[in-house]
């Protein structure tokens, strides 16, 4: 396996647990091998975890909240 081919073909599948056992065997033979594309993997990796811990969760506004809202909104009409 090339590192052109692990990077472009393989790694999006094998993050995602998706690939063969022979792929699998076969990239990360490659990555024992090749200490580039262990640092690109493992910069992909965190890569990712940090966007998921970036990602804000979804927060509902309190209640109270848009009751003023509206009510301040009714008065405005």
């Amino acid at each position: 396996m090339t590192c052109q081919a692990l990077i472009d073909k393989f790694l999006l599948d094998y993050h995602a647990g998706n690939l063969s056992l022979v792929r699998k065997i076969d990239f990360e033979l490659h990555l024992t091998l090749c200490a580039d594309c262990r640092r690109y993997v493992d910069s992909y990796r965190k890569t990712i975890d940090l966007a998921k811990q970036s990602a804000a969760p979804e927060m509902e506004a309190p209640p109270q909240l848009v009751e003023t809202i509206l009510k301040l909104t009714r008065e405005k009409e």
